[in-house]
């Protein structure tokens, strides 16, 4: 089984997130030991962005007017398209950054999510042409946006579930710590409900 793991954090070993995800390989690993995992820190190495010049090629497939650094984004954007159809399943660690997702975990979004290749416009709306697959994703927060009133403010989990959706994909499942940066006490408790929902994936 081939797994695409995303951490998204610029946080790195004092990222929640990116600290519940290993959770969750290891979690996967101790059920099914035959994972070939592909892993991606766009928080520590983020993804570079796409321009008019490398959109236009995508759209065309014409490179010859692309510089050289455009073309190792053409093809940087090709690789992350395949990675995602390829792979069975895919973890996404999402921090929830000024109530969206972050700019590293953005930015793939907009690599992946191009007309053509992993969706297409019909009279009837957007029809995804990715695969159905199940996806993981590990959601943290430091405030509590899962409830009224403060859960029209999230613009993370449902933005990656509209997101994952648009290119074909409806087959997620949350891992949700909110409210660690409340209390100390709080954040012991979302942590101990995020590793119980862990072991049952």
């Amino acid at each position: 089984m081939k797994v695409l793991c995303l951490t998204s954090s610029i946080l790195d070993d004092f990222s929640i997130s990116n600290g519940l995800v290993k959770e969750v390989m290891s979690h996967l690993k101790s059920k099914n030991s035959h994972l070939t995992i592909t892993e991606k820190h766009l928080g520590e190495q983020p993804p570079a962005h796409l321009t008019a010049a490398v959109l236009t090629a995508i759209r065309s497939g014409d490179i010859h007017h692309l510089t050289e650094q455009q073309k190792q984004v053409y093809q940087e954007i090709l690789h992350a398209i395949d990675e995602l159809k390829t792979a069975d399943m895919i973890i996404i660690g999402a921090p929830m950054y000024n109530l969206s997702v972050s700019s590293g975990l953005k930015t793939w979004i907009d690599q992946i999510c191009q007309a053509g290749l992993t969706f297409s416009y019909t009279e009837n709306g957007p029809k995804g042409l990715v695969n159905n697959k199940p996806v993981i994703i590990v959601s943290t927060r430091g405030g509590m946006y899962s409830m009224a009133p403060y859960n029209v403010l999230d613009h993370q989990e449902s933005y990656l579930q509209a997101i994952l959706g648009l290119v074909g994909i409806t087959d997620i499942k949350f891992i949700r710590a909110e409210g660690v940066n409340i209390s100390p006490e709080m954040k012991e408790q979302a942590l101990k409900q995020a590793r119980l929902d862990i072991l049952s994936l």
